[in-house]
C-alpha cells in the first residue's frame, strides 16, 4: 500500500511538471559513453534552463575515443547515481527529465539472447513435398548503443519476450522510482523481423485457421489467387495486431505503473501506425530531413538528397495527431529538425519553417534533435551526435537560441490549451496495400512517404485537394472506425467521412460507417465503392454479406469529393485560396487559428472567416503582443484585413468575451523608401579561430571575400555607419528590412536596440522617438559555424574523435569540410528603410 501511495505522489508530481514545462521545447539529450560528471551536468542543465529548454530526454549512445576509462556501463549503480543526480538538478531548474528504455534504438541488448531477439524465416523445399517455415533470427544489432549495452534487438511480437526485456528497468525503479517524466521508445526500425517463435498459435487463435497449410503465399512470385491476397492481408494484419497488444500496450502499461508517460514513435514499423499511436500517453512523430519552401530567401542545403531522402511532408505528422485528437491526447510531440541541413550550416531561419509545419501538422510538443551533453572544457565543437541539427552551447546560434525557443514557448501554450476542431475523418486505406502478398512486412517508412505504398498518386491528391479546397482533417483507421461506431470514441465535431478509391474494406468497417453515416458522420465515397471485404475466413459469406451492405450505400458515391463537402455544413477556410495554412482549434470560448504563410501568394490584404463570434484578437507569438481587430458587430462573415509576409506566423483566436489591454491592430503603411546599402564599416569582436581585420562596403557583401581570417571567421561582426532622414520621418514610426543576413542581426538605432532578427523576413519594427534627422545605426551579425569547421579539417585538428559511426555529412559519407567553399556571412543586403 506504501508503494502505491509513492507511486500516486509521483505520479501526481509528474503531472505538475508536464504543465510546468511542455510549453517550451525539449531536445533530444545523447550521454555518449554515459561518460557524465556531476558538474559539467550541472553545467549542461543550468545553461539549457537558461535558454528557454522545457527539458531534456536521454539517450545513452556509443563514446568518445579517449574518454574509455569514463564510461559508465548503462543501468549499472555508477549510472543511476547520474541519473538520479540528472533528475533532481534538472527539478531545481524547472526541468523536466524523460529517458529512452535502452540505448541506441531499437530496444534489445547484451541481455538479448537468440529466443528474444526479432524473427525472420525462411522457406525450406524438399523433393515432392510442401515448403516448410524455418524461423531465425535477424541479427541485428541496436543502433548506436552505448557500452555495455551492445546485443541483439528485441523480439517485439512475443509480450514475454518485452516483459524480459523491460524487467531490468522494473528491477530499478522498483527500487528507487526516479523523478523521470516519461519513457521513450524510438522509431520501431527493426528491419526484416516478420516472424515470432509461437507465430503460428498466435495467427490461429486471431485469424481462425492455419497459417501452415498457405506458406505458398510468401513464394517469389508475381501473381497471386485471391485467397492467397486474403491470406497475406490476414498475416499483415496479425503482425500489425501484435505489435499493438504484446509490444506498445505493454510497454505504455509499464510506464503508467511508475507513474511515467509514455512516447512513443511508432513509425517505422509494420503495424496500422494510427492504432499504434495512440496506444502511448504522448504519441511522437518527425520531421526528418530539408524542404525547399516556398519563402523569399529560404535555403534548402544543396546537398540534401531527395531522392535518398524523401522530401518531409506535412502528412507524416498528421499521422500521429490524427489519433491523439481523435482520442483526446492533450500532447503530440515530435522529433525536430533531424538532418535539416549539414553539420555546422543551419541556421534559425531554416528551423522556424519546419517549426510552423510541425504546428499546422498538429504538433504542439517539440523536442529538437538535438543537445549532445558535452564536457564544458572539451575543446570546440566540442561532443557531437552525428545525424543531428546541433541546438547545444557549442552551436553557432546558441546566443539567438532563446528567440526561437521563445517563440515555440508562446505558441505551443496556446495550442496545448486548445483542442481540434477538425470536423473531416479521410479513411487510411492500408488494406490495399496488405493485399499484395510479398515475404516480409509492409514497413510504414516516414522518411520517405511519397514511396510509402499508402500514399499512391491518387490518394496524395485527394489529400491536397482537400487541403486547397480549405478542409482540414484527421485520418482514422478501420479500428477506430468501429470504436467510434460502438460509441467506445467520442465522435467529437466530426461531420464526415471520406473514403478514398479503394478496393478492398473489412465488413465490419463498412458496416460501422453505414452506422456511423445514420448517426450523423456523413460517409463520401470517393468515385466507386469498395469492391472486396477482407479475411480469408468465411470469405464466400462475408463477401456476400459486404455486397448487400453496400447496396444501401450507393447515393453516397461522389465523383468529386471537393463539390460534394461544400453542399454539407463542413467548415471551410477560404484564407487557404490565399496561400496561407492554417490550423483552426476550440480555445475558451472562441475559435483559435494558427495562421502562417509558407508561400508567397499573400502579403496582405482582407481575409474571410465565417463565424458568429463578437470579437477578434490577433497574437504575434514573436513579440508575445495581443491585437484587437476591429470586425462587423453583426453576421457571420468576418473580413479581416492583415499584413503576413512569407515566412510570417500569427494566431487570429474569435471569442464572445472582450479581452482588455489590447493594442488596436492596424496595417502600417510605409510610402517612402531609403536605401541604406551603402558605406557600410565592420568590425569583428568576438569569434574564432582569429579575429580579421576591420573591413569597409561601398556595396554590401559576404565578409569572407574579404581575406583569409575572415573566410574562417566564426563569429560577431558589427556593422555601422550614419544617415540622414528628412523631417517628415523624424520621430515616426518606420520599420527597417534587412534583406539577406547570414544568419542573425541585433540592430542598435541612436543606442536604443530595437531588437534581433532571426527569422525570415529579416524586417525589425523601429518604435517612434527613435528615428532623428542624423542617425547612427549599428547592427551585430552572427553567421555560420562552417568554415571555422573548415578551418579544423585543413589543419587536421582531430575533433572527429567517436566511435560507432563517428561523424558523417548529410549523405552518410564520412565528413570532411576542408573542401568547402567559404559560406557567406555577413550582411548581403540590400537594406531599406520603409517610413
Amino acid at each position: 500500500m506504501k508503494v502505491c501511495k509513492f507511486v500516486l505522489i509521483l505520479y501526481l508530481f509528474s503531472l505538475k511538471t508536464i504543465a510546468q514545462n511542455t510549453a517550451k521545447p525539449w531536445a533530444y539529450w545523447w550521454w555518449q559513453g554515459s561518460a557524465v560528471n556531476k558538474a559539467d551536468l550541472r553545467a549542461n542543465l543550468q545553461k539549457y534552463a537558461e535558454a528557454g529548454f522545457g527539458g531534456l530526454h536521454i539517450i545513452p549512445i556509443y563514446g568518445v575515443k579517449g574518454e574509455e576509462q569514463n564510461f559508465i556501463h548503462f543501468l549499472s549503480p555508477k549510472w543511476l547515481e547520474m541519473l538520479e543526480y540528472t533528475v533532481k538538478e534538472a527539478q531545481n531548474l524547472n526541468l523536466g527529465i524523460d529517458m529512452t528504455l535502452g540505448t541506441g534504438w531499437p530496444f534489445g541488448g547484451i541481455d538479448i539472447k537468440p529466443e528474444h531477439a526479432a524473427k525472420t524465416f525462411e522457406l525450406v523445399y524438399e523433393a515432392d513435398r510442401a515448403p516448410i517455415l524455418k524461423p531465425k533470427i535477424t541479427k541485428q544489432q541496436v543502433k548506436r548503443a552505448a557500452p555495455g549495452a551492445e546485443g541483439l534487438v528485441l523480439d517485439h511480437f512475443d509480450k514475454a519476450n518485452v516483459e524480459h526485456y523491460l524487467s531490468k528497468f522494473d528491477s530499478v525503479f522498483a527500487k528507487n522510482n526516479i523523478g523521470i517524466r516519461a519513457f521513450y521508445n524510438d522509431s520501431y526500425e527493426v528491419y526484416g523481423a516478420d516472424w515470432t517463435e509461437n507465430f503460428f498459435e498466435k495467427f490461429k487463435s486471431k485469424r481462425g485457421y492455419e497459417l501452415g497449410e498457405h506458406l505458398n503465399i510468401f513464394e517469389n512470385k508475381t501473381t497471386f489467387t485471391e485467397e492467397e491476397k486474403q491470406i497475406y492481408s490476414d498475416y499483415q494484419l496479425t503482425i500489425s495486431e501484435l505489435l499493438l497488444e504484446e509490444f506498445t500496450q505493454p510497454y505504455a502499461a509499464f510506464a503508467k505503473k511508475y507513474g511515467k508517460l509514455s512516447r512513443n514513435e511508432s513509425h517505422g514499423s509494420p503495424g496500422n501506425v494510427l492504432d499504434l499511436y495512440p496506444a502511448n500517453a504522448i504519441p511522437e512523430t518527425e520531421f526528418f530531413g530539408s524542404k525547399p519552401f516556398d519563402i523569399p530567401l529560404y535555403r534548402q542545403d544543396p546537398e540534401y538528397s531527395e531522392k535518398q531522402f524523401g522530401k518531409p511532408n506535412k502528412m507524416v505528422l498528421k499521422l500521429a495527431s490524427s489519433p491523439a485528437n481523435i482520442f483526446g491526447k492533450k500532447l503530440v510531440s515530435s522529433e525536430t529538425a533531424t538532418w535539416l541541413g549539414n553539420h555546422f550550416k543551419v541556421s534559425l531561419s531554416q528551423v522556424k519553417p519546419i517549426i510552423d509545419e510541425s504546428f499546422l501538422g498538429g504538433v504542439n510538443h517539440v523536442f529538437y534533435h538535438g543537445a549532445n551533453y558535452t564536457p564544458l572544457d572539451a575543446p570546440w565543437p566540442g561532443w557531437m551526435f552525428y545525424a543531428s541539427t546541433n541546438f547545444n552551447f557549442n552551436s553557432h546560434f546558441w546566443n539567438e537560441l532563446p528567440l526561437l525557443n521563445k517563440y515555440i514557448e508562446n505558441c505551443q501554450n496556446l495550442l496545448q490549451k486548445s483542442t481540434t476542431d477538425n470536423e473531416v475523418l479521410v479513411y487510411f486505406p492500408i488494406q490495399d496495400l496488405w493485399h499484395k502478398p510479398k515475404k516480409g512486412v509492409y514497413m510504414m517508412d516516414v522518411h520517405n512517404i511519397e514511396k510509402n505504398g499508402i500514399f499512391n498518386d491518387k490518394y496524395r491528391q485527394l489529400l491536397k485537394d482537400l487541403e486547397k479546397a480549405g478542409y482540414d482533417f484527421d485520418f482514422i483507421s478501420d479500428l477506430q472506425i468501429t470504436q467510434m461506431a460502438e460509441q467506445k470514441l467520442s465522435k467529437s465535431n466530426y461531420k464526415s467521412i471520406i473514403i478514398p478509391e479503394v478496393e478492398y474494406m473489412p465488413l465490419q468497417t463498412l458496416q460501422a460507417i453505414k452506422k456511423l453515416n445514420s448517426t450523423g458522420i456523413k460517409a463520401i465515397f470517393e468515385q466507386t465503392l469498395p469492391q472486396k471485404t477482407t479475411g480469408y475466413l468465411d470469405l464466400e459469406r462475408n463477401q456476400k454479406t459486404f455486397e448487400k451492405e453496400l447496396a444501401s450505400l450507393k447515393n453516397t458515391v461522389s465523383t468529386s469529393v471537393i463539390s460534394k463537402l461544400k453542399t454539407q455544413t463542413d467548415k471551410r477556410e477560404v484564407i487557404q485560396e490565399k496561400g496561407l495554412d492554417y490550423l483552426r482549434k476550440n480555445y475558451e470560448d472562441g475559435l483559435l487559428y494558427f495562421i502562417a504563410n509558407q508561400h508567397q501568394l499573400f502579403e496582405k490584404g482582407e481575409l474571410t472567416f465565417e463565424n458568429k463570434y463578437k470579437y477578434t484578437y490577433l497574437y504575434n507569438p514573436k513579440t508575445d503582443s495581443w491585437f484587437e481587430i476591429k470586425t462587423p458587430k453583426s453576421g457571420i462573415s468576418k473580413k479581416v484585413n492583415l499584413e503576413l509576409k512569407s515566412g510570417e506566423s500569427i494566431f487570429l483566436f474569435f471569442s464572445n468575451i472582450k479581452k482588455d489591454n489590447n493594442q488596436p491592430y492596424s496595417i502600417k503603411s510605409h510610402s517612402n523608401n531609403l536605401d541604406l546599402s551603402t558605406n557600410w564599416n565592420l568590425v569583428f569582436t568576438e569569434g574564432k579561430p582569429k579575429i580579421p581585420n576591420p573591413q569597409t562596403f561601398n556595396t554590401l557583401k559576404s565578409w569572407t571575400l574579404a581575406d583569409s581570417a575572415a573566410s574562417f571567421y566564426n563569429g560577431y561582426g558589427e556593422y555601422n555607419k550614419t544617415f540622414i532622414l528628412p523631417e517628415n520621418a523624424v520621430g515616426k514610426q518606420a520599420q527597417i528590412q534587412l534583406g539577406d543576413v547570414r544568419e542573425t542581426a541585433e540592430v542598435w538605432i541612436n543606442g536604443i536596440n530595437i531588437g534581433t532578427a532571426w527569422s525570415l523576413p529579416y524586417n525589425l519594427e523601429i518604435p517612434e522617438g527613435i528615428l532623428k534627422t542624423q542617425n547612427e545605426i549599428k547592427i551585430k551579425v552572427r553567421n555560420l559555424s562552417a568554415n571555422q569547421i573548415k578551418y579544423l579539417d585543413i589543419n587536421k585538428v582531430n575533433w572527429k574523435k567517436f566511435y560507432d559511426i563517428n561523424i558523417v555529412d548529410i549523405q552518410y559519407k564520412p565528413f570532411d569540410a576542408s573542401n568547402w567553399k567559404p559560406v557567406n556571412s555577413g550582411l548581403l543586403g540590400p537594406i531599406f528603410l520603409k517610413y
